[in-house]
């Protein structure tokens, strides 16, 4: 009887120390958008147009910025009138088919060039079209790398767009310190800047590796509608287990 308490105790006091252990863990991190995308030109061109600036919010599919290509406008425009002839040549070859004064061979000579015409103005339309710079998420712009009248190369960064609402931290835990830590555990962070509100978050990921140079392993912790009330790339303090 004695003895089993005394385990039961024992087992409590390794609990409470595991616990503790977990509670009093603090890293210091900035506060990072969860999601954020860079945006790349995707041709060389001149800058024509920049349609936001840095603090403006934006929509999935807005234009950003647009470049300007006259070669790409000549192109796509004579393939829109070299369509629209076939086309209408087509119309009256099909008038003509069904009066029996033209072959069969003859109307599908004429289908065959339109239907060509029609996939040569699909793809300068494409190519035109990718001189307008799309915002691939809702957000804020926090980046403009360009202004009008600069020329562009091809995969050069001109913006950045972030979510300000959801936040992450990503915290080097110690590798001693990672038996007490899990996936979902709870969060709290509080601005090292005289912050008295506490973050709630949790524990979303956990690096499978140890960095063999200082011996810690990257945690992701995630803190939903912390950009209600702090800005992107605050520096909070981040204590595990609460």
């Amino acid at each position: 009887m004695i003895y089993n308490a005394m385990f039961l105790f024992g087992l409590f006091l390794i609990l409470v120390a595991a616990r503790a252990s977990a509670e009093e863990l603090m890293l210091r991190a900035p506060l990072v958008p969860a999601r954020s995308a860079t945006v790349y030109a995707g041709m060389n061109a001149r800058m024509q147009r920049v349609n936001f600036e840095v603090g403006d919010r934006v929509v999935k599919g807005d234009t950003l910025m647009v470049l300007s290509r006259r070669d790409l406008r000549v192109k796509e425009a004579a393939a829109r009138i070299t369509l629209k002839k076939a086309q209408t040549l087509q119309a009256r070859l099909e008038i003509l088919h069904n009066k029996k004064l033209i072959s069969d061979q003859q109307l599908e000579n004429v289908r065959f060039d339109a239907e060509v015409a029609h996939y040569n103005w699909v793809a300068a339309q494409m190519e035109l079209d990718r001189t307008a710079i799309i915002a691939p998420q809702d957000g804020l712009v926090v980046e403009v790398n360009v202004k009008a009248g600069d020329w562009i190369l091809a995969y050069s960064a001109v913006a950045r767009v972030i979510d300000p609402v959801d936040l992450q931290v990503f915290m080097f835990v110690p590798e001693g310190k990672l038996n007490a830590i899990h996936k979902n555990m709870p969060l709290s962070a509080v601005l090292t800047a005289g912050g008295k509100r506490a973050l709630p978050g949790r524990i979303v990921g956990i690096s499978p590796v140890i960095d063999p140079e200082n011996g810690t392993c990257k945690v992701t912790g995630l803190f939903l509608d912390a950009g209600k009330y702090v800005r992107p790339g605050a520096l909070v303090n981040v204590t595990i287990g609460r």
